[in-house]
């Protein structure tokens, strides 16, 4: 009978870590959606920044002229493909790239590494603490030589007795 009430002790530990790891599955679940929710309405800005740029740029050409027409045709595509971007639900967006990943991988891979540099560029540009020529600044393997605390081969003694 002592057996009986261990079982009960294990299967209601077992059924509470089970709600745990849903409980944490879905709050994860929701997160992600909520960042992808987030990224998709950022690229839908992105985009209709490009093409408010073509539409300034198409003005700057007579209205008649073929490369107004030209532009502005393209301001237009991007601006669709802003609203779509916008109301396309996350979960589809997602299906979407995944099917356009499984058809053509390069092109997936070429448009990730894309995404990836305009991100990068994107995230360094919202910084404002970021001043140019200033990178090297914390990074001890940059010093200067004969500066104390350089990590130079000199200073390190690496180079004695040779």
């Amino acid at each position: 009978m002592t057996h009986k009430p261990q079982t009960s002790i294990t299967s209601k530990a077992t059924q509470k870590a089970s709600e745990v790891a849903n409980d944490i599955s879905d709050a994860a679940a929701n997160r992600a959606k909520s960042e992808a929710s987030v990224a998709r309405d950022a690229a839908a800005e992105e985009t209709e920044k490009v093409a408010n740029a073509a539409h300034a740029a198409a003005d700057e050409f007579d209205n008649n002229s073929m490369q107004a027409q030209a532009i502005e045709g393209v301001a237009r595509q991007v601006d669709d493909w802003a609203d779509q971007i916008r109301a396309t639900d996350v979960d589809r967006l997602a299906h979407m790239v995944a099917d356009t990943a499984r058809r053509n991988p390069l092109m997936f891979v070429a448009g990730a590494a894309l995404a990836g540099f305009a991100a990068t560029r994107f995230l360094k540009a919202r910084n404002p603490d970021h001043m140019p020529g200033t990178e090297n600044f914390s990074d001890p393997w940059h010093s200067e030589p004969g500066r104390v605390g350089s990590a130079s081969p000199v200073n390190s003694g690496l180079h004695e007795g040779a």
